[in-house]
């Protein structure tokens, strides 16, 4: 619509300065005019001739400021105005004691007060944006869609990026729903923040509680890469928003197993504590851990009381403890290929002389020392990886049930690893039927003593893959299934073999005699591994027809794969797993990358499987990057642990555990939205005040907010007539400068 409006300018309109300056010379021509008509005897006049110095004085200032008559089109229209959402994780939080989050707050206070937001759109032109990290155009239909997983509120840059937005469309006041937690700007630099800013801001808290209480998980020192069975500390810091100190129990995680409580104090002051856990890993890989405290009573965030970690554990060294009862050759070249193996830290017996041997000298004088054995199966136990008994005779050293049951439960409760060597002093042969040695290991063993001669048979024999140990990793010393099994057939004849009564019901033969007999067998036992290795003559595959300067390396390799086997260690296995990140947060997605030593190994159809936390699993499309990597993506559906397996092409389907390939990646709200306080009422309040605008909750009608809907006047055109730039101003001016001298004339004055 169209108007117009006349009023009076001036074109040269004059500055402060030279407003002054007029303002002196008033005065001055003033003061100069009585000064000179102080002589004169009549006041009438003197005041005429005063008021005609300084009417001509104004005159002659009105030409100078150029006055005009103006006419103005103007036309008038709606004004600019942004409604901004937080779209941050933490609008997911309570935001009132009845529950409900800050986000269904905010959906509710839409829906109620539509009719409000409907007159804001014809009485305005609207522009709806979400933001976060970054601020982002919306509509009132996706806001009121949209699910809150940013990672971070950043107010000041939104702010920012909002002002330039408005540079080009001349926003005139704006609406900010949030909860104001911005961990980044403070109260002291609000100013700052809006001044720039030269348009209202109002803000609308969907945090309708004033003081909420809360006590939160705020840090987790740990380190990142650990050690396998290295203990290391982690220090968690609790924090309150309440200033009585509090007494917490502490609970620390792997994955749903419980490790170990603490309780920590609060300080009334801080209103912190710190608590330290140590954890020692027992296996390789990733580990995810979860520290946790209970939810109290009065509490209206429960979602900081948990904070998870995480930790690669990785090998240092492979610690091995190797009690060997004899010397042979078996006994010298295992001992030699652990020593050539730079990841093996090897402790070694070599039981040269056991306490039934006669000694004609004191013992002081004798250069062999006694077994360790109260040293060794107590207190240093679970600092070895694997314990290996080669042809030992544990009878005569003083090693009883107590020590021995110290080493079964190392296996089965500590998650150890126990390797028997056969020979003549071994399983039946040393009667560890009788012990409890005989629950963890895979064969099964004679309760009763027997004969030498019925237990070691000194046939000679050809080792043959079972079904399993064709894909099983540790006999897969040559990733090409076919090239691996014409190498085992090629391997020399072994001598000697123990006799058991079989295999335990869980337990896996990898190896055996033609006829059936285990000559290799693996379980696991709980959380621990365990192996049997029949015979004493493996000694003999160090001699293969590859084999250089009496280095075999496939003997070698056999033997360090077994090793790997014992600690998990993943590189053990074809195919690898991995994820870019460790940790998540909603909403984004988990990069997949699988590698693999053995092409063969996999394919567009070896598609990984995904557990997600509530146990559900989904298959993982995968793209062929290169022969030996492929890549995919995993959308993420929720808090908790997720994990990934894949399984290498053409592997039975009663072995895939064997060479499954897995790894584990947590999904959590970022720690910046829950790491509290979680929410900021007064740097809302400061916002608005500081702008001009004012600051509400969601408890609050929007009409609070007292909008202006007035309409915006913009100029479409003017037209301008100067008010001086005719004759008759000059014939004026010209009169009252002679009038003067007429005056004087016709008075008789000079």
């Amino acid at each position: 619509m169209e108007s117009a409006i006349n009023h009076y300018v001036l074109l040269n309109p004059p500055s402060l300065f030279e407003g002054t300056l007029c303002v002196l010379l008033f005065v001055l021509v003033l003061y100069g005019s009585l000064r000179s008509t102080k002589h004169m005897v009549q006041s009438q006049q003197r005041a005429v001739i005063v008021s005609l110095h300084l009417l001509s004085f104004a005159l002659i200032l009105f030409i100078i400021f150029n006055p005009a008559y103006r006419v103005e089109n103007y036309k008038e229209d709606k004004k600019n105005l942004a409604i901004i959402v937080d779209s941050s994780w933490s609008m997911n939080l309570p935001g009132s004691t009845d529950g409900n989050s800050r986000d269904r707050n905010l959906k509710s206070y839409l829906e109620k007060n539509s009719g409000f937001f409907s007159q804001i759109e014809k009485d305005f032109y609207v522009e709806y944006y979400l933001f976060d990290e970054e601020l982002k155009t919306a509509s009132l239909d996706s806001i009121i869609q949209n699910r809150p997983e940013g990672s971070y509120t950043k107010i000041g840059k939104m702010l920012e990026e909002l002002k330039d937005n408005s540079n080009s469309k001349e926003l005139d006041t704006a609406i900010i729903i949030s909860d104001g937690s911005d961990k980044e700007e403070s109260l002291d630099n609000i100013s700052e923040l809006v001044e720039s800013v030269d348009f209202p801001i109002n803000t609308i808290d969907p945090v309708t509680e004033e003081n909420i209480y809360d006590v939160w998980v705020d840090d987790i020192e740990s380190s990142e890469v650990s050690f396998l069975r290295y203990p290391f500390t982690v220090d968690v810091t609790i924090k309150s928003s309440i200033e009585d100190g509090l007494e917490i129990p502490v609970s620390l995680y792997e994955e749903d197993k419980l490790l170990a409580i603490k309780e920590v104090s609060l300080n009334k002051d801080s209103k912190e504590g710190v608590v330290n856990f140590e954890v020692n890993p027992m296996s390789l890989g990733r580990k995810i851990y979860t520290v946790s405290i209970p939810v109290l009573s009065k509490e209206l965030i429960a979602e900081n009381n948990q904070k998870s970690f995480f930790t690669d554990v990785i090998i240092n060294k492979i610690r091995v403890l190797h009690v060997g009862g004899r010397p042979s050759w078996d006994v010298k070249f295992l001992r030699k290929a652990l020593k050539r193996n730079p990841n093996i830290d090897l402790v070694s017996f070599f039981i040269l002389r056991d306490p039934t041997d006669l000694a004609f000298a004191p013992e002081r004088e004798l250069s062999l020392i006694p077994f360790p054995v109260n040293e060794i199966f107590g207190k240093e136990l679970d600092t070895f990886d694997v314990v290996i008994f080669q042809d030992f005779h544990f009878q005569p050293y003083g090693i009883f049930g107590y020590h021995l049951r110290n080493l079964s439960n190392y296996v089965s409760r500590d998650g150890g690893a126990f390797l028997m060597i056969g020979g003549s002093n071994s399983f039946n042969s040393g009667n560890y039927g009788r012990t409890s040695i005989s629950e963890i290991l895979p064969v099964e063993l004679d309760y009763r003593p027997k004969t030498l001669s019925e237990t070691i048979s000194s046939k000679t024999f050809q080792t043959e893959l079972t079904e399993i140990g064709k894909s099983h990793p540790i006999t897969r010393v040559i990733p090409n299934e076919e090239e691996n099994e014409r190498h085992w057939s090629s391997m020399p004849e072994l001598e000697g073999i123990n006799v058991v009564q079989g295999l335990n019901k869980s337990a896996m033969s990898l190896l055996s005699t033609a006829d059936g007999q285990p000559i290799l067998a693996v379980e696991n036992i709980d959380t621990g591994k365990v192996a049997a290795f029949m015979s004493d003559s493996s000694w003999k595959w160090n001699f293969s027809p590859k084999s250089q300067d009496n280095i075999s390396p496939h003997y070698e390799k056999f033997w360090n794969r077994l090793f790997l086997w014992f600690v998990n260690d993943p590189e053990l296995r074809d195919l690898k797993i991995s994820t870019n990140k460790p940790i998540y947060s909603p909403g984004e997605s988990a990069k997949l990358e699988i590698t693999t030593l053995n092409p063969e190994s996999i394919n567009e159809e070896t598609l990984p499987i995904v557990t997600l936390p509530d146990g559900t699993e989904k298959t993982i499309e995968i793209e062929h990057i290169s022969p030996e990597r492929y890549s995919g993506e995993i959308p993420i559906q929720g808090d908790g642990i997720y994990k990934i397996s894949v399984v290498p092409e053409g592997t039975s389907g009663k072995y895939q555990d064997l060479n499954k390939s897995e790894t584990i990646f947590m999904v959590e709200p970022a720690e910046n939205e829950v790491r509290g306080p979680t929410a900021n009422a007064e740097f809302l309040k400061a916002i608005a005040r500081e702008s001009g605008g004012k600051y509400i909750t969601t408890n609050e009608s929007p009409q609070a907010l007292r909008i202006d809907v007035s309409k915006k006047k913009t100029i479409t055109g003017y037209k301008t007539k100067k008010l001086w730039d005719n004759p008759l101003v000059f014939i004026v001016l010209i009169g009252m400068l002679s009038s003067e001298w007429l005056l004087r004339r016709r008075w008789g004055l000079k």
